[in-house]
C-alpha cells in the first residue's frame, strides 16, 4: 500500500488544489496558490496508487552551506501530510495511512538535513514519523464552532461580551474592508511597541494579493467614533473554514473593545456571509494572546508538530540560537 512517491509537477497543482479541497484534513495553507505566494522553493510530495492521488506533503526548502532545509512558508501555521477521503473500514484506513506516512517520513530524510512542520488540528497520527526518528511537539489552538452565533455569544466569557458590549455603548464600529495597507499599518505599529520589524510584510502584502483575486480574505478595522481605524483583525478562508491570520492596535488610540468588536464581526461573517461552521484562531501559545482567544469560548485543541535535525552539532547551535534571537509571535498586539 506504500504507492508511488513523487514531486508533483507544476501542470498537477490544480489537480492537488482540487485534493485538498475534498479532503476532510485539507486547508488553504496546503494550497499551491498558497505556497506559490510565499516567494519560496517548494515541493508538493504526491503519493499515488496507480493513477490516483491518495496522500501529500506540501514544503518549502531550501540549501545553504550544504545544508538542505525543510520547514513552514511565512505566516503559514500548519502543513503536514493530507490524505484523501476514503470510504474504507477504520482498521483498514489507519493502516494505509500509517504505511505511507512512514514512506514520506522516510523519503523526508532522505532529502533533507534539517525538517520541521505542523500539522493541522484535524491529524493525530505521529507514530509513522516517531518511528523514523523524528522528534514530535505540540501546540495548541481554539476552534470556535458556529452553529449558532446566539449559542456563540453565551458561550464567551463575560468579560469578553463585556468589552464588546462597551465598545459599542463607545461609538466603536467596524468595517469590512479590503484596504490591506491599513491592516498593516496597525501590525507594524504592533511590532514596533517590541522594537521589532515586521520582517514578513512583503510576503504578507503577497499572500492578500493572490487571496484578494481569489475573495478568501478581509481585514475587519475598528474605527473610534472619529471615525479613526484603531484594532485591526485579518482572516483568511477556504471551504471549511476561516483562520485568524494578523491583527494589531494602536496604543494611542486605545479601546479594551477594539479587538474583541473587529473579532466578533469577523466570527459573525464567517457564519452569516461565508456560511462556514468553525473559527480557526489559529495559534495561542503566547499567553497574553492565549487568554484573549480563550475568551470567546472556543475549544482548545491541540495540533502536533514534528522535527528532524541532522546538522552538524555546531551548525545546528548557531542556527537555533538565531532562530531563538529573532522570534516574535505576530498576535501579541491582541492583548488590548
Amino acid at each position: 500500500m506504500r504507492g508511488n512517491i513523487r514531486i508533483l509537477g507544476d501542470a498537477e497543482y490544480d489537480m492537488w488544489d482540487k485534493f485538498i479541497a475534498d479532503s476532510p484534513k485539507g486547508v488553504i495553507f496546503h494550497k499551491s496558490y498558497w505556497l506559490k505566494a510565499s516567494d519560496k522553493e517548494f515541493r508538493i510530495y504526491g503519493c499515488f496508487k496507480g493513477n490516483e492521488l491518495f496522500a501529500g506533503l506540501p514544503i518549502v526548502c531550501s540549501s545553504r552551506f550544504g545544508i538542505k532545509n525543510a520547514y513552514h512558508p511565512p505566516l503559514t501555521p500548519y502543513l503536514g501530510v493530507i490524505f484523501g477521503d476514503s470510504e474504507a473500514k477504520y482498521v483498514t484506513r489507519i493502516s494505509d495511512e500509517k504505511e505511507i506516512s512512514r514512506a514520506i517520513a522516510y523519503r523526508l530524510k532522505e532529502d533533507f538535513d534539517f525538517i520541521h512542520f505542523n500539522f493541522t488540528p484535524f491529524s493525530t497520527d505521529l507514530q509513522p514519523f516517531i518511528w523514523e526518528g523524528f522528534s514530535s511537539g505540540v501546540r495548541y489552538t481554539y476552534l470556535l464552532r458556529l452553529d449558532n452565533l446566539g449559542d456563540v455569544w453565551q458561550g464567551m466569557d463575560a468579560k469578553r461580551r463585556n468589552d464588546i458590549t462597551r465598545a459599542k455603548k463607545d461609538g466603536i464600529y467596524v468595517e469590512r474592508s479590503g484596504d490591506f495597507e491599513q491592516t498593516f499599518a496597525l501590525v507594524e505599529k504592533t511590532f514596533e511597541r517590541q522594537d521589532k520589524d515586521a520582517i514578513f510584510k512583503s510576503v504578507a502584502f503577497k499572500y492578500n494579493e493572490v487571496l484578494s483575486e481569489k475573495k478568501q480574505c478581509s481585514s475587519f478595522l475598528a474605527r473610534n467614533k472619529e471615525g479613526r481605524v484603531i484594532a485591526t483583525v485579518y482572516i483568511v478562508w477556504d471551504e471549511k473554514r476561516s483562520y485568524y491570520l494578523l491583527g494589531g492596535y494602536d496604543s494611542k488610540e486605545s479601546h479594551h473593545g477594539a479587538s474583541a468588536i473587529a473579532m466578533w464581526e469577523a466570527i459573525k461573517f464567517t457564519k452569516k456571509e461565508l456560511g462556514l461552521s468553525e473559527f480557526d484562531f489559529e495559534g495561542s501559545m503566547i499567553k497574553p494572546v492565549e487568554r484573549f482567544f480563550r475568551g470567546f469560548g472556543g475549544r482548545q485543541t491541540p495540533y502536533f508538530c514534528v522535527s528532524k535535525d541532522s546538522r552538524n552539532p555546531l551548525i545546528k547551535a548557531a542556527t537555533n540560537a538565531r532562530q531563538m534571537a529573532g522570534t516574535l509571535a505576530r498576535k501579541i498586539g491582541l492583548r488590548r
